[in-house]
């Protein structure tokens, strides 16, 4: 049966839907009104816009430089992962949008809300639990300056997202985590043994650890709030950058054959969600 518009006020659409179980109606509400903001509130969110990207792009850089020139050679593959580049794509990749919208005066969408707090949260948790490093320092920091940007923007993301569990995605990010926490839990496990040598000082285990942590929390928000399906297209990206870097660089075959297959499914699972979204 075709949806049919049960009416309309100012804005709103309503729509029924039926199935052989059940009856659902589900309000829709359009998008919020663009805002655009002042020259101070400009002021404010250019200086928050740089205090969030200074450090990413800086770190991008210099772990470009380590990894073109074999800077540390036995530690490329966390410079392309977790010390690096997925990492540094991922937390860029949640700052742009929001600073983007912000500058046109428009809400950030429900993904760019929950792609940043997952990165910043996750983190939060990993440095807790690890806290060797400077790791809650860093941490510290982008929360911080996370909270200046989100202050900063003419309007908040809306995080009131529909649940509903999406019956491809929802299997795909299980078994996503299924593989990912173990590697997770030996991450921090390892990281916490590192009290002397190079480790100590530049936790790139505990890199690892907020890595696969975030991959694995974007997929399960991505099965599960229907507006942040996007955030799946992110998954397949990161697992399968991550496992052919494993695969370059010399990590175990076995495990990085298996998050560049789970990288694969989750890409394959995004682009056809994206083809039959309505």
């Amino acid at each position: 049966m075709a949806p049919m518009c049960l009416g309309h006020q100012a804005g709103d659409r309503a729509v029924m839907t039926t199935s052989s179980a059940a009856v659902v109606s589900v309000l829709t509400t359009g998008p919020a009104p663009r805002r655009r903001p002042g020259r101070v509130r400009r002021i404010f969110l250019a200086a928050a816009a740089f205090l969030t990207c200074a450090l990413p792009l800086v770190f991008t850089v210099n772990i470009t430089r380590m990894l073109v020139t074999g800077v540390e050679s036995d530690h490329q593959f966390h410079q392309a992962t977790g010390q690096g580049l997925v990492l540094f794509v991922l937390w860029l990749g949640a700052l742009v949008p929001l600073i983007r919208a912000g500058w046109r005066g428009d809400r950030p969408s429900v993904a760019a809300g929950y792609r940043h707090l997952a990165f910043v949260v996750v983190g939060a948790v990993c440095a807790a639990l690890a806290p060797g490093g400077g790791a809650p320092i860093l941490v510290g920091v982008i929360a911080v300056t996370g909270v200046l940007l989100w202050w900063a923007l003419p309007q908040r993301p809306e995080l009131r997202g529909t649940f509903e569990v999406h019956p491809v995605l929802m299997p795909v990010a299980l078994l996503i985590t299924a593989v990912l926490v173990p590697y997770a839990i030996d991450q921090l496990r390892l990281q916490n043994a590192a009290t002397t040598g190079h480790h100590s000082q530049n936790p790139h285990l505990f890199d690892m650890a907020w890595l696969v942590g975030v991959v694995m929390v974007l997929a399960l928000v991505g099965a599960l709030v229907r507006e942040a399906r996007g955030a799946f297209a992110w998954v397949g990206g990161c697992l399968a950058a991550t496992g052919t870097a494993g695969l370059v660089f010399g990590e175990p075959v076995v495990w990085s054959g298996a998050v560049l297959a789970l990288g694969m499914v989750a890409g394959l699972a995004a682009a056809e969600t994206r083809k039959t979204r309505p």
